[in-house]
């Protein structure tokens, strides 16, 4: 056996192989001692699982050529391979098939363990919850005026900031609807599974502290398939719903007549066809149902009026908005009572000029986004990561212990935290293409109140859905011309202490010449109030 750790130390300058070209620009613009193999190689373990180098071929063969001529004659007896002459080749031309015996003796010869496959987690799809959760002040009474305007126009759009208790209003609302009525159901509809499993576990404790009778739960996303209920609470994933219906419409319409109440989260995507298609189904086969929007941005963009206008018409233009007597916003309400922390705003300066094109100056004024082009030349941009990383590290240093990095694409956020450990930092990636298993486990542990400073990466998961109340920091890296999507990642930095978070929130924005970007929460907050 010859440890993998031992052959790539041999590798020398080829070491460079196992990177992407950006990344080692990104280790020369930070000025990194290349010539420290020992830490460079456990880089590449940090970015590749052992078991990935050995079954990736290009990188299994930059490994084989550093084995000495015994080794190779070793591992190829080992794996029943004839070479007299020079067995390197011979293992080279030599592909063993996943997860079969001579893949287990080749990981084995370089002391590397078969990966276990990921345990699968259920969780049940039906729950009884037996009836055994109040309100503040200002939730009660957005509470209030929402039931009020429900009842009398049938939809209705609540607006309140991130960070507000949007999800635990609106709960109170189901358990009042639900204790009003008998064998009727709610329906209530979220984009991801982080959003929905936050309303089932809302749903639980508010029906266990305000609940008349048992009622039925249901989970309709991830692994869960759809059953009928005649009472309770059914939380669907869009995707998921937007699937059932295509599979047969009719299920959905038999369904339709015992759905009381719909409940749209993140209700600025309610307007989209894919999403709004379970809803017309729902609402024409049953008039009598209502209808909820939940949202702390209830506009679709911030310079497109006609699309705003039709997400305005589809709740009948009836929305309460969260309000405190003797506040101009209630953000300076939230803040000064500490459910949100004190947000400082900071642009962190990058001048790329010669990345962005005249042609992509010109769509973005227009009001499109930024092309995933320019947003890919921008996340390979050494020193634009190097600003990152250094902004990074300040904030480390200025004490903050939970920090929050929103990256532009899945590679880059591996870069940077890949980077921030190679520096010495506790960092983490999130995205897409992480494991549920590791994903829960980081997850949880940067929500540890105890430990260290901790750092998270992460890319298109943790907008929504994801509650850190210790986090005081977040580097927002991505740059949008959403204020729906700034509004999102600033939510996940600015829990108060009375809701167990910080008094402060320091957020930076990475601010690209001549893109645009936003400053303030309050100027989210009211973008939208002329078309309601």
């Amino acid at each position: 056996m010859v440890p993998l750790e031992e052959i790539l130390l041999r590798l020398g300058d080829r070491i460079s192989d196992f990177f992407e070209s950006s990344q080692f620009d990104l280790l020369r613009a930070m000025d990194a001692d290349m010539s420290k193999q020992r830490d460079l190689v456990r880089m590449v373990l940090e970015l590749h699982p052992e078991a990935e180098l050995l079954r990736k071929k290009e990188f299994r063969n930059l490994i084989i050529r550093r084995l000495e001529t015994q080794e190779a004659l070793e591992l190829a007896e080992l794996l029943g391979i004839e070479s007299e002459r020079n067995p390197a080749i011979d293992l080279m031309k030599f592909s063993p098939r996943k997860n079969s015996v001579n893949e287990e003796r080749l990981l084995a010869f370089f002391g590397v363990q078969v990966p276990e496959p990921l345990p699968i987690i259920k969780k049940e799809t039906a729950q009884m919850i037996q009836p055994l959760h109040g309100l503040y002040r200002h939730q009660r009474r957005a509470l209030i005026d929402t039931d009020e305007l429900l009842e009398r126009h049938g939809r209705v759009m609540l607006h309140m900031p991130t960070g507000s208790g949007k999800t635990r209003t609106a709960m109170n609302l189901i358990v009042k609807y639900l204790n009003s009525t008998t064998n009727k159901t709610v329906l209530w509809l979220a984009h991801s599974e982080e959003l929905c499993e936050q309303a089932v576990e809302e749903f639980e404790t508010a029906w266990a502290h305000l609940g008349d009778r048992p009622v039925g739960l249901r989970r309709f996303f991830g692994g869960h398939n759809w059953e009928d209920l005649d009472d309770g609470l059914i939380v669907a994933g869009l995707g998921k719903m937007w699937s059932y219906v295509k599979r047969g419409e009719t299920d959905l319409h038999y369904q339709a007549k015992d759905i009381g109440l719909i409940v749209f989260d993140e209700a600025h995507q309610s307007i989209a066809s894919t999403f709004k298609l379970p809803v017309d189904i729902i609402l024409t086969k049953n008039p009598e149902c209502k209808l909820l929007g939940l949202s702390a941005t209830p506009g679709r963009t911030w310079n497109d009026i006609s699309e705003d206008e039709r997400l305005s018409e589809m709740y009948l233009r009836q929305k309460v908005s969260l309000t405190v007597d003797g506040y101009d916003s209630p953000i300076d309400y939230l803040v000064k009572e500490e459910y949100l922390s004190n947000p400082d705003f900071h642009s962190l300066l990058f001048e790329g000029d010669e990345v962005v094109t005249e042609r992509e100056r010109q769509n973005i004024a227009e009001g499109l986004d930024v092309s995933p082009e320019l947003l890919m030349k921008l996340s390979k941009d050494g020193l634009r990561n190097a600003q990152i990383i250094n902004k990074t590290i300040d904030l480390v240093r200025n004490g903050h212990k939970r920090i929050l990095v929103f990256a532009i694409n899945v590679k880059h956020a591996e870069t940077l935290s890949s980077i921030l450990k190679f520096n010495g930092f506790d960092s983490a990636c999130i995205t897409s293409n992480t494991d549920q298993v590791q994903r829960s486990r980081a997850i949880k542990r940067f929500k540890e109140s105890a430990g260290g400073t901790r750092i998270l990466c992460n890319y298109g998961v943790l907008t929504t859905g994801f509650d850190a109340p210790q986090t005081s920091a977040a580097i927002i890296a991505r740059p949008t011309t959403s204020l729906v999507l700034f509004s999102q990642m600033v939510g996940r930095v600015i829990r108060g202490p009375k809701v167990g978070g910080t008094a402060d929130a320091e957020i930076w924005t990475v601010v690209d010449t001549n893109l645009p970007g936003f400053d303030s929460l309050v100027g989210a907050f009211t973008n939208w109030e002329d078309v309601w």
